[in-house]
């Protein structure tokens, strides 16, 4: 049953998450020894629908293949209680992603599309107009048509959009110009601005040039918040970091619901921070 009026749609990619633990990682050429081999469903398109499905109500837009692999997730979105109306499936295999993850915490993705790179901007549109979104998260997983697909249709809307633009690629001006906010790491923020600079505030002002609101994650050392011309660095909690896996993407998930609900910028990067920390120190092998 479709869930009208939710709170966000989250447009992106579904995975199934393949998992690697070593205790460090491989060099150009080299090869080193696996500790643990884990399967999860994942993908930052379900990834922050599940995250933003902790807050408030969500909708997944997405597609998926005709494996096994299909079921498992949208039955893992089915069960984090998002509204998978809007998932299409086809033929062939389902997006997957090969992660590895080292003693640190610290880790490295390969993604194979699969399904995901079906998603057109007929699918988006349709489903955007059914879902009746306050918020529409999405990512750069998804072919660029659909990108586009979302910030037109949000400009069109007058919604909100947020968007997390990993992996970095170049993108349309209006794309960027309809971002509320730009959710960027350094590597991401460096990308996108206009000049160079190894500060995060003047990367953050720069890019307000480039978006209507910008935020730049730093991992341990919190977040930069820039809107309206101002900036302003927010803490987060130190903690044992077990596994970095997914962090940004629970961050950006529990943002838009958070603004979604009525929250300010400020108070929902305060409480998405909170919960990507839990995340890192919680996860197990």
């Amino acid at each position: 049953m479709t869930n009208a009026h939710v709170d966000v749609a989250v447009v992106g990619t579904l995975n199934l998450d393949i998992v690697i633990h070593v205790e460090r990682m491989p060099d150009s050429g080299e090869t080193v020894m696996g500790r643990s081999k884990s399967e999860r469903p994942g993908g930052k398109g379900a990834n922050q629908a599940l995250a933003a499905a902790t807050v408030g109500t969500t909708a997944l837009i997405g597609i998926v293949g005709g494996d096994d692999a299909a079921d498992r997730m949208l039955d893992a979105q089915l069960a984090g209680g998002v509204d998978v109306t809007h998932v299409r499936r086809t033929e062939g295999i389902s997006g997957q992603a090969v992660i590895e993850v080292d003693d640190s915490g610290a880790n490295r993705i390969i993604v194979l599309s699969g399904a995901n790179g079906s998603l057109t901007a007929d699918d988006v549109r349709h489903s955007l107009d059914a879902a009746d979104p306050r918020i529409v998260l999405t990512q750069l997983e998804s072919p660029r048509e659909v990108t586009a697909a979302v910030a037109a249709w949000c400009t069109r809307n007058g919604r909100r959009m947020l968007l997390n633009p990993s992996p970095v690629d170049e993108l349309d001006p209006t794309i960027l110009a309809a971002a509320d906010p730009l959710v960027v790491n350094e590597h991401e923020a460096a990308f996108y601005a206009p000049t160079t600079s190894d500060d995060p505030e003047t990367l953050a002002r720069q890019l307000l040039d480039v978006a209507r609101s910008v935020l730049i994650t730093l991992g341990g050392d919190g977040v930069i918040a820039a809107a309206d011309g101002n900036v302003e660095r927010i803490a987060v909690e130190p903690v044992d970091v077990v596994d970095t896996t997914g962090a940004g993407d629970m961050f950006a998930g529990v943002l838009a619901a958070h603004l979604a609900t009525g929250s300010e910028m400020l108070e929902a990067v305060r409480l998405a921070t909170t919960a990507a920390t839990e995340l890192v120190a919680q996860q197990r092998e």
